[in-house]
């Protein structure tokens, strides 16, 4: 297995690099140290072809100027909470009168320090970040280590710990989408997706949970059993960007049926919240061509979202001087 660190643009006067790490068999993942980005991960279809198959840029500029956080490690918080308010802080309110995504110039926009790590049967990037106390209105000076592992089996596996001196939000994750057609020579329609949910969080006009867990049986939210992306979109136009709480073994299915690339997702998490892209007409370039609905494809795992004001569900609050892990793997497989 081999690691390469190699230039790959400036940002605020900082250099940043990107790692290529490249296991026995030619499939490859690509990261950088601005936001944990993950900007490419190249495996196998059944017919042995190495593509990539997560959506990102050519260009750095690009990730700071276009993305709608392409690969990025998202955080402290993840997805939105209402009105920018916990206990007595006002958090900072960057999408209307909410905060979203761990507000401005979060850790998605900044250059994490970072080093090359290796184990016997994989090898990997860890990344690490000093939130400081106050950071978008969070108390505590937070310390956060996100590290890559690629192994020799085609699985990324993403682990994260976490330490606050002070009582504090952390419920955070990767925002990268997948399109398994490779190089999205195809959109994610014919993919089919199946996941471990009983239920969905019902979400008002917002797209904040109002609290309520509904069954997805007998709805378009239902994924139990696998279900053809273009089926959903029928029974639900308007896309998904919907939490789902995850039950049993927390697992997440996306498969290519044309080409037989799965991506097989678990996770310790409680929930993850699928993006279906549906309606993102953009100017900005993926692969050569422009930004267009039904493009890729999230799996963000992480806690339900707005957790803080909804005691129902798992809570986000970390307390101080103790450490935090979350895991989720990413398994590349074909069938």
């Amino acid at each position: 297995m081999d690691a390469r660190k190699q230039h790959y643009g400036w940002y605020e006067e900082q250099e940043v690099f990107e790692y290529v790490l490249t296991n026995d068999h030619h499939a490859v993942f690509r990261c950088i140290d601005y936001g944990a980005v993950v900007t490419g991960i190249e495996v196998p279809d059944q017919f042995g072809k190495i593509e990539n198959v997560v959506l990102g840029f050519k260009q750095f500029e690009d990730y700071v100027n276009d993305s709608p956080y392409f690969g990025a490690f998202v955080g402290r918080v993840a997805g939105r909470i209402a009105d920018g308010a916990w206990s007595d802080y006002q958090l900072t309110k960057n999408e209307g009168q909410h905060h979203i995504h761990g507000g401005n110039h979060t850790f998605s926009q900044r250059v994490w320090e970072s080093r090359v790590v290796k184990e016997q049967d994989k090898i990997g990037v860890a990344f690490l970040l000093v939130s400081p106390d106050g950071d978008n209105g969070y108390p505590g000076n937070l310390n956060v280590t996100v590290t890559y592992y690629w192994t020799n089996d085609n699985v990324w596996e993403m682990l994260v710990t976490a330490e606050s001196d002070q009582k504090t939000l952390f419920n955070p994750t990767n925002h990268t989408y997948f399109n398994l057609s490779g190089h999205t020579k195809r959109d994610i329609l014919n993919h089919t997706l199946q996941m471990d949910a009983q239920n969905y969080a019902e979400t008002n006009e917002s797209k904040l949970p109002t609290g309520r867990l509904l069954p997805v049986a007998n709805t378009a939210f239902d994924f139990r059993r696998a279900k053809k992306m273009t089926t959903a979109i029928k029974e639900r136009p308007e896309g998904f960007d919907t939490p789902f709480k995850l039950t049993g073994g927390k697992t997440i299915q996306l498969h290519d049926p044309d080409n037989g690339r799965t991506l097989v997702v678990e996770t310790d998490r409680e929930a993850v919240v699928v993006f279906s892209t549906t309606g993102m007409e953009e100017d900005y370039l993926v692969d050569g061509e422009k930004m267009s609905s039904h493009r890729g494809i999230a799996l963000e795992t992480q806690e339900l979202p707005d957790a803080i004001n909804h005691p129902e569900f798992r809570t986000i609050v970390i307390e101080p001087e103790k450490t935090y892990r979350y895991w989720t793997k990413y398994m590349f497989t074909t069938q």
